[in-house]
């Protein structure tokens, strides 16, 4: 998916974390979500309009997770059943499902992240 694409670039090449792992499929695709480590954090993307591959569920998503999850969730918000309890970083706008104007994001945190900002030291 090209958005979920470009959070890996930016995972990997901007921002260098160590250890990442990266589950890919062919384009149009979704990866093997049974791979998903619940001990590591996830970053992922919804709905993805450019290919029109979308979750169905969370049910991939441990609900004894160890990590955070990180949702972009841009064409989903509104317009699709999100299972906040799993969902811990939530990125949108309303520019989607709501018909607004572009360039205004909307971040949702959890008291998981929140407690991971306040307890993160950058390297």
């Amino acid at each position: 998916e090209s958005f979920g694409k470009d959070w890996v670039t930016d995972v990997t090449k901007q921002l260098k974390l160590p250890n990442v792992e990266v589950l890919d499929a062919p384009y149009g695709q979704l990866p093997d979500t049974s791979k998903v480590d619940p001990a590591k954090d996830l970053v992922f993307t919804w709905n993805g309009t450019t290919s029109g591959v979308r979750v169905p569920n969370a049910d991939f998503i441990s609900a004894d997770r160890e990590a955070i999850t990180i949702c972009d969730a841009t064409s989903a918000a509104f317009a699709q059943d999100l299972d906040w309890t799993k969902l811990d970083v939530v990125t949108f706008s309303w520019q989607k499902a709501l018909g607004g104007e572009a360039a205004h994001g909307v971040l949702i945190l959890s008291p998981r992240a929140v407690a991971r900002l306040e307890s993160y030291t950058p390297a």
